[in-house]
């Protein structure tokens, strides 16, 4: 039997995300608010400030790239982590439902 260390901080932050539907339903949530408004502001600055929109934009669109490739990996490991019958990763959440806590 191995043992487990406590999970803190980062560590349970990163358990929670890859392994709790409640918490990945709040970040995404949170997220697509700050994409929104994120998206108007860009659109006001390319508009109104296309000097600064130039010098910018190239760094704005790699950071969107990068965002999207994590997130994208992301949902692939969470979707693997509740696909599986057992957990997949270190930061697997054992989650009890009614039935198997019935079964005991």
């Amino acid at each position: 039997m191995t043992a487990r260390r406590k999970a803190t901080g980062v560590h349970l932050l990163f358990r929670r995300l890859e392994g709790d539907p409640k918490t990945q339903y709040m970040w995404h949530k949170w997220a697509m608010r700050f994409w929104v408004v994120n998206a108007v502001v860009m659109v006001a600055v390319f508009t109104f400030a296309p000097s600064v929109w130039m010098r910018v934009s190239v760094l704005y669109l790699v950071l969107v790239s990068l965002y999207a490739n994590a997130a994208t990996d992301f949902g692939a490991m969470s979707a693997a982590e509740a696909a599986a019958k057992g957990p997949v990763s270190a930061y697997s959440i054992d989650v009890e439902t009614e039935t198997t806590e019935g079964a005991q």
